[in-house]
């Protein structure tokens, strides 16, 4: 019988991963608070999931002309991804395989050299170790460059987001994300996008969990959490989040998806270019669209959100990456999208909006990373193991999916815990493999 959060640690693998299938039960809504502020949980976390997993890592209209680059970690290590004179986005361990300095140092730029700061090993773009400085006179006959080019990485893109794994083994990326593309389709692929501004970033006391668990289905906190939004009257009642769909899908896939919305949130310019990029069923989605919020395992979510600006209704498209810094600390990386044939005006209003709402100074962002701190905090320690303390996940158990136009598991308001208890089911098989 396991009494101390010392003896979690002092368990070998084996037992950690029996233990969790113990205790983590998501088909009867029972998830232990221990998961949010347990290191044991934390270090398995990097191995099962996040090193073997796909990752979201950036867009590509990031780095859209030959020669652009940016840095950008996977799975806590740093990648340099980079556009080649072909065309092709290539990403490589941010590692000189000399004596392994961080190769670059800024955050993004055009090169199509990278130079190591140390001993000045040289390296194209596309990962060739091409200079050796004094090569031949201290290394002779005896150095081969072809046998040290950087370490590249496995990377596939979906719509213009760019996916990493040190997985090489890694299922494809359309098989990872399966069914749920439908809906992505809907959010980066209507029409094409581009990232506005670089990604806003900044830290919360928070467990990266709660924020994909929050982002995964959690409509039901807007009535409470976010009721000052109904006083300002930027929404009808405090209950305007329930109307509308869960949706979730293999993988731990899911999102909230909130209907009817009597008016069109987008570019109207832009519908042929929508009614050319989805389908029939997708453009009557995005047509009566109010918000649509979801995250695809583990920790990238998105969000379209419609707010007034200017007396308009206007939309906003942002994506968000929940990156673990450690068991009770997370980096937010926000990036804004609109598309990219839309008005100056209208992009203009929706990068407003975004700062309105989802931004770090946005009314809806401080009111989520306070939870956020606050739940991370209370998980802390010894005592939420020792008391074998659960938080409750049975919302909407005694519910039937219903039919929906798309595909997945649909429930046909948004107060219920389907897709968590969805997520938390693939955490669990991949903790436990």
């Amino acid at each position: 019988m396991l009494k101390t959060d010392q003896s979690l640690k002092e368990m070998s693998k084996d037992q950690v991963v029996n233990y969790l299938n113990e205790s983590v039960k998501p088909e009867e809504g029972v998830i232990p608070a221990y998961l949010l502020g347990n290191q044991t949980v934390y270090d398995l976390e990097h191995e099962k999931v996040f090193l073997k997993t796909w990752i979201f890592v950036g867009h590509e209209s990031e780095i859209p002309n030959t020669g652009d680059f940016m840095t950008r970690e996977l799975s806590g290590y740093s990648l340099i991804i980079t556009r080649d004179k072909e065309g092709e986005i290539r990403a490589f361990y941010n590692m000189c395989t000399h004596r392994g300095m961080k190769l670059c140092r800024a955050d993004k730029g055009n090169k199509s050299f990278f130079t190591c700061p140390y001993h000045g090993y040289n390296f194209k773009n596309t990962g060739e170790l091409v200079g050796v400085p004094l090569q031949k006179d201290i290394y002779g006959e005896n150095l081969d460059r072809s046998e040290m080019g950087l370490h590249q990485v496995k990377l596939q893109s979906y719509k213009g987001l760019i996916f990493g794994t040190w997985n090489q083994d890694a299922e494809p990326l359309e098989e990872f994300l399966g069914d749920f593309k439908w809906y992505l389709d809907i959010v980066v692929g209507r029409a094409e996008m581009e990232v506005i501004g670089a990604p806003q970033r900044f830290i919360v006391n928070s467990n990266w969990k709660i924020g994909s668990d929050n982002f995964v289905g959690d409509s039901y906190h807007t009535m409470v959490t976010h009721g000052s939004i109904a006083k300002l009257g930027m929404v009808p009642n405090a209950t305007y989040s329930k109307r509308g769909f869960q949706i979730h899908t293999e993988n731990g896939h899911g999102l909230n998806l909130g209907t009817p919305n009597p008016d069109f949130a987008f570019p109207e310019e832009l519908i042929d270019e929508y009614k050319n990029n989805l389908s029939e069923e997708q453009f009557e989605v995005l047509s009566n669209l109010k918000n649509m919020i979801g995250n695809v395992f583990p920790n990238l979510s998105f969000l379209i959100s419609h707010t007034k600006i200017k007396g308009k209704l206007i939309s906003n498209t942002s994506i968000r990456m929940w990156r673990p810094l450690g068991v009770n600390k997370m980096e937010v990386i926000a990036w804004m999208l609109v598309e990219k044939n839309a008005h100056k005006e209208w992009k203009d209003r929706s990068r407003d909006s975004f700062i309105l709402t989802f931004s770090p100074s946005g009314i809806f962002e401080q009111d989520d990373t306070e939870v956020f701190t606050d739940i991370t905090e209370a998980a802390q320690g010894p005592m939420p193991f020792q008391k074998k303390l659960n938080y409750n996940y049975t919302m909407g158990l005694h519910r039937e999916p219903v039919e929906f136009i798309g595909p997945g598991v649909a429930y046909n308001d948004k107060f219920t815990e389907a897709a968590q208890r969805n997520f938390y089911k693939y955490w669990l098989e991949l903790m436990t493999k």
